[in-house]
């Protein structure tokens, strides 16, 4: 039996920690060191891949245009959602946090609505309202702006909508945290020193809701950059993102290395994005 209560105490934290960390080891840890491994292994046709070390995968990426492009598109596009969320998110959270009706739990709960649903069943709204015989176009020609239907999907522009309103929640939330969280005295304490309402939210809300920004834009940024299900639906053949590329690489040309490759650059780019809010954190604390 454990007499000292600090043996005791990490014993116990040991027991609470132990099934997550089973779960991280072999579900997280495991299949990334796995393709981690395959992305240095030469491709096969016959065989999938070839045990042994080669860098040619990566290689490929980064002197074939077409992987160029690709890899640019994804972090253009998801540097794009997480900005124009950034914006929207923000008012909104801040909205919601000076709110003291009992309509903020109504808003709270329709900005939740969205994630019952599955991203398919969000997408296929959006094609539904923007498809050739869709609401927008109805609207369009019963107006008389336009004669005939006009190409609204395979856009890049229609996919960056549709990611912000799927990613905009995992932005809203971390930044109302934060709000909510400041001393409500700040402000009016700032106002009575001569700021004026500008100067006081640029020179206290604000940074203080650093915390917020950083961890909501870590989250729309790594989301948005392993997205396969909205660019796929929505861009087609016209908008290509890492995501996309993974699914067919491995599933459709079955080449596992490069494929491998491909998600490793993705997964090591998302840790890098989370460790610098780690360290953005830290450094507001």
């Amino acid at each position: 039996m454990i007499r000292d209560p600090e043996a005791r105490t990490g014993a116990f934290a040991s027991i609470l920690l132990s099934p997550i960390t089973v779960l991280y080891l072999l579900f997280l840890l495991a299949p990334i060191s796995y393709f981690l491994a395959v992305s240095f292994f030469k491709y096969s046709p016959a065989e999938l891949f070839i045990p042994g070390f080669t860098t040619e995968n990566y290689s490929r990426l980064l002197f074939d245009s077409y992987y160029r492009n690709v890899i640019y598109s994804t972090f253009r596009i998801a540097a794009v959602v997480t900005v124009i969320s950034l914006v929207f998110a923000y008012a909104l959270a801040y909205f919601l946090a000076r709110m003291t009706s009992g309509w903020r739990s109504l808003l709270m709960f329709l900005i939740v609505a969205p994630l019952m649903t599955g991203i398919i069943v969000r997408t296929y709204g959006w094609i539904v309202l923007l498809g050739s015989d869709g609401l927008i176009n109805r609207l369009m020609m019963l107006v008389g702006l336009i004669a005939a239907p006009v190409e609204l999907l395979h856009r890049e522009g229609t996919v960056i909508v549709a990611l912000v309103h799927i990613m905009l929640p995992y932005m809203v939330f971390p930044i109302f945290s934060s709000l909510t969280s400041q001393d409500r005295h700040l402000v009016p304490a700032a106002s009575t020193l001569g700021a004026r309402p500008l100067r006081a939210f640029l020179e206290v809300t604000l940074p203080l809701s650093r915390s917020g920004i950083v961890m909501g834009s870590a989250l729309v940024f790594t989301l948005t950059a392993g997205s396969v299900v909205t660019p796929q639906l929505l861009g087609g053949r016209d908008v290509t993102m890492m995501g996309q590329t993974i699914y067919n690489l491995v599933l459709s040309t079955f080449n596992w290395p490069l494929g491998a490759a491909v998600a490793a650059l993705l997964v090591l780019t998302q840790f890098l994005v989370i460790s610098l809010y780690f360290r953005k954190t830290r450094g507001a604390h």
